[in-house]
């Protein structure tokens, strides 16, 4: 993948899932089981299951900053103390996905989300049951590496089921997720916290776990064809009918990992070698840091700046809906981009995939972001609508950066997807951890205007990068 330079052939997932043509049929157009092949109903819910996940394991990291203030008085804490638990649960993420997404690689798709969500729901009982602010910050840290396999490996999950047109569209949806989960904690948080204490963000974080299994049972199946492949091998030489069976190449990859060093080496350091090789991946996971830092911050920042007008706490967090309603308005925007004009530059270059055509709502999310934060900074003294507004904005560049850079990420690395997003997600979520820690101080001191100026201008850097993609490599 080293020094890619633009167009691959998209082919239907045959390159490393090889032979059984003869008993099996699995890389026929019309096999069944190919997940290109699941009929709408059955997408649609496998789709809602994974983002709803999403939604919930983004919703339970930082709806815990929610009960900050009553922590801090219950446990006699700082408030930097007690934000460590949303830190933790962020550094949690840099963790998992290290194990989880390679593992998924070899595994499946389907076993690290499940058992992922299952200890992460787990860990909210202790958590809501802790006596000490040491079992909280422990809690916090375990629940978001558990947590993690959800976000290292649904983007992956959702990238199988299809070709490149509707495959951004799916995964428009299915990532933004990450996002809107994580800026309706706030709001939905403070009223919790308000009403029934800090202990019921955990609590209901758990119920909604609870609620998504009954449906997660009948809906989320294994995505990956190779698995998918390697399943229909074991169960045709089950019923004894080997005759014209051969290896599929993952059971003889597979069979290679003899010992524990041969298996870290070829599958839980893939991650890290690939990271290292490309160049692609470091500049996007620069960018994409630095927007999904910037969120987190807004989560407290922007409490602040309202509270500054005299809103009240629960008050304060409100604008957190204009942010969410960007956040939801740029998976629509990616879609109508990827129905019309991505669609007719695919069916122009004969079905050919160009990953630096996906680029352009990046580029406008780029262009907007230094410009969003500025209005939010400097309209302190204005009408509080107009502060909102900024907040929408806000909320729809980052989205438009975050998405297409996902889009993107997994058009360029089709069979290292899942260890390109893990890595990814590992480095911005140590990112992320840090980030509200040191440039909360940062932002008392400096103020909103002149905070939110330095965040523009890191922005702004950062705009020409998509654009050198898009004329260097397309």
């Amino acid at each position: 993948m080293m020094g890619f330079r633009g167009p691959v052939q998209y082919i239907h997932h045959q390159a490393n899932t090889m032979t059984m043509m003869e008993v099996a049929n699995s890389n026929s157009p019309r096999d069944p089981d190919h997940p290109h092949n699941w009929s709408r109903l059955k997408k649609l819910s496998f789709i809602a299951i994974v983002s709803a996940k999403i939604f919930v394991v983004s919703f339970a990291s930082s709806v815990f900053g929610s009960g900050a203030e009553s922590l801090a008085e219950e446990y006699n804490a700082s408030k930097t103390v007690v934000l460590l638990g949303v830190a933790l649960f962020v550094a949690g993420f840099a963790l998992g996905p290290l194990f989880f997404g390679p593992i998924s690689e070899v595994v499946g798709h389907r076993p690290p989300m499940v058992i992922g969500c299952i200890l992460c729901a787990i860990l909210q009982i202790p958590l809501a049951l802790a006596k000490s602010m040491v079992g909280i910050l422990v809690c916090r840290f375990l629940a978001g590496v558990s947590g993690s396999a959800v976000l290292g490996v649904g983007t992956g999950m959702v990238a199988e089921l299809y070709g490149p047109v509707p495959r951004a569209v799916a995964l428009g949806f299915s990532a933004s997720m990450i996002n809107v989960g994580s800026t309706v904690a706030p709001v939905a948080g403070a009223y919790i916290v308000e009403r029934y204490g800090w202990r019921w963000t955990a609590w209901v974080t758990l119920l909604m776990f609870v609620a998504l299994e009954p449906f997660a049972f009948f809906a989320l199946k294994e995505s990956s064809p190779k698995q998918i492949l390697l399943a229909k091998a074991k169960r045709i030489r089950a019923e004894g009918n080997t005759a014209n069976l051969d290896l599929t190449r993952t059971e003889v990859d597979n069979s290679h990992d003899h010992s524990l060093g041969q298996f870290f080496a070829k599958h839980l350091s893939k991650p890290i070698r690939l990271f290292y090789k490309e160049p692609i991946l470091i500049i996007l996971t620069v960018h994409l840091t630095f927007v999904y830092g910037t969120l987190y911050l807004a989560y407290q920042l922007v409490p602040l700046a309202f509270q500054r007008r005299g809103w009240s706490v629960p008050a304060s967090t409100l604008p957190f809906i204009a942010i969410t309603l960007g956040t939801l308005s740029a998976p629509c925007v990616t879609a109508i981009f990827t129905l019309t004009w991505y669609k007719r530059r695919f069916l122009k270059r004969g079905g050919t995939t160009v990953p630096e055509d996906r680029l352009y709502p990046m580029i406008a999310g780029a262009a907007i972001l230094p410009v969003a934060l500025l209005w939010f900074g400097w309209s302190m003294s204005t009408h509080w609508f107009c502060q909102v507004l900024a907040g929408y904005f806000i909320g729809v560049s980052v989205l438009l950066i975050f998405l297409t850079g996902i889009i993107y990420m997994v058009d360029v690395y089709h069979d290292c997807a899942n260890s390109a997003v893990s890595i990814h997600v590992a480095f911005r979520s140590v990112f992320a951890a840090t980030f509200s820690l040191w440039t909360g101080p940062l932002y008392e001191t400096l103020g909103v205007e002149r905070m939110s100026s330095v965040l523009a201008g890191v922005a702004a850097a950062l705009l020409p990068f998509p654009i050198i993609f898009l004329d260097i490599w397309r």
